[in-house]
């Protein structure tokens, strides 16, 4: 009687092994599949996504400077900035830029040298978004602004059609306050 319980034992055993082998294996198989899905996704990179964020972070960039020539008043202008001499937004820019009949999407899109679609707009500290002699947007007359009355209260990018969206906060100085201008760029 001890000699099989002894052999039963050992088979029991035995099992036992195998069992924790088989366990091993699958949860070595498993982290290898992760860490080569981990580093394929490293190396795979969305190029457009990245340049767009570069493209917003340019176009934030021209739009917050001077521009060239300094007073621009038309579609002569080289460089589109919005600032005055001062630093702060500069009520006649702003409006040359977001009238189209003075500087037409195609063209301001050229001037800040990118291939997306963008849009800039203004909000004060609170959110609200800020007019300037009844415009509301720089940049793409394709995306709709929710209005309540003749108010802008925010753009409705459910209007247009994209793939990717960016978004950039810089801050401005208009009306000796801090406010935001948001650029978004979308392909």
């Amino acid at each position: 009687m001890i000699i099989m319980a002894k052999r039963r034992q050992h088979k029991k055993r035995g099992q036992v092994w195998v069992m924790d082998y088989t366990l091993s294996m699958l949860l070595f198989i498993a982290a290898a599949l992760i860490a080569v899905k981990i580093i394929i996704n490293s190396f795979t990179v969305n190029t457009a996504f990245e340049e767009m964020k570069s493209d917003a972070s340019k176009i934030s960039e021209i739009l917050l400077s001077e521009g060239f020539p300094e007073g621009w008043m038309n579609d002569s202008v080289i460089r589109p900035g919005l600032l005055d001499n001062e630093s702060r937004l500069s009520i006649t820019k702003v409006n040359n830029a977001m009238n189209l009949s003075i500087i037409t999407y195609s063209s301001m899109k050229a001037k800040l040298q990118t291939k997306y679609d963008f849009m800039a707009i203004f909000r004060r500290a609170d959110g609200d978004m800020i007019e300037f002699n009844n415009y509301c947007v720089i940049g793409s007359p394709d995306v709709d602004i929710n209005m309540n009355w003749s108010d802008c209260l925010s753009p409705d990018f459910l209007s247009i059609d994209y793939d990717d969206l960016v978004k950039i906060t810089r801050l401005a100085v208009y009306d000796s306050n801090i406010t935001k201008m948001e650029v978004y760029v979308w392909r």
